[in-house]
C-alpha cells in the first residue's frame, strides 16, 4: 500500500492543475458559444492568467527539483516540455499590435484580446503539457 501512495503523491499537483486547465478552457468555451454565459469573459481570462502562474510555478519546482539531482527518464523530451508548457499559452494568448498608421501616427492603435475559443485551446493544450511534463519526470 505504501509504495502505491508513493507512486500516485507526485501525481497530485499535476492532475489538479490539469482538471482547473480544463474547467478553465470549458468555462472558455461555455463563455463564447452562450450569450447568457458571456459574462464568465473575464473571469475566465483572469483565471487563463492565474493558471499560467501555476504553470510556472509547477515548472519551476521541476527545474528546482532537477538541479537538487533527479535525473528525468528522458532529460531532452522532459526539458522539451517544460518550456513548452510555459511558452505555448503566453505564444497563444499574446496579441502584437499593429503597426501605426503612416497618415496619422498619432491616432491610437486598439488590440482586442484574444477569442474565447484560443482561451480554450491554451489550457488544453497547458493540460497536456503538464500532464506530459510528469510523465517525463
Amino acid at each position: 500500500m505504501r509504495q502505491v501512495f508513493s507512486i500516485f503523491v507526485p501525481w497530485i499537483p499535476t492532475l489538479v492543475l490539469a482538471c482547473v486547465l480544463i474547467a478553465v478552457g470549458l468555462a472558455a468555451i461555455a463563455a463564447a458559444t452562450a450569450p447568457a454565459l458571456a459574462r464568465w469573459e473575464s473571469a475566465v481570462r483572469l483565471a487563463m492568467k492565474g493558471c499560467q502562474g501555476l504553470i510556472a510555478l509547477f515548472v519551476l519546482y521541476d527545474v528546482i527539483t532537477l538541479l537538487q539531482g533527479h535525473k528525468a527518464d528522458e532529460g531532452m523530451t522532459h526539458a522539451g516540455y517544460a518550456i513548452a508548457a510555459v511558452g505555448v499559452p503566453v505564444l497563444l494568448l499574446t496579441r502584437h499590435t499593429p503597426p501605426a498608421d503612416p497618415e496619422d501616427p498619432d491616432a491610437e492603435v486598439v488590440v482586442d484580446p484574444p477569442h474565447l475559443f484560443v482561451v480554450a485551446v491554451a489550457a488544453f493544450a497547458a493540460a497536456v503539457l503538464v500532464i506530459r511534463l510528469q510523465q517525463t519526470w
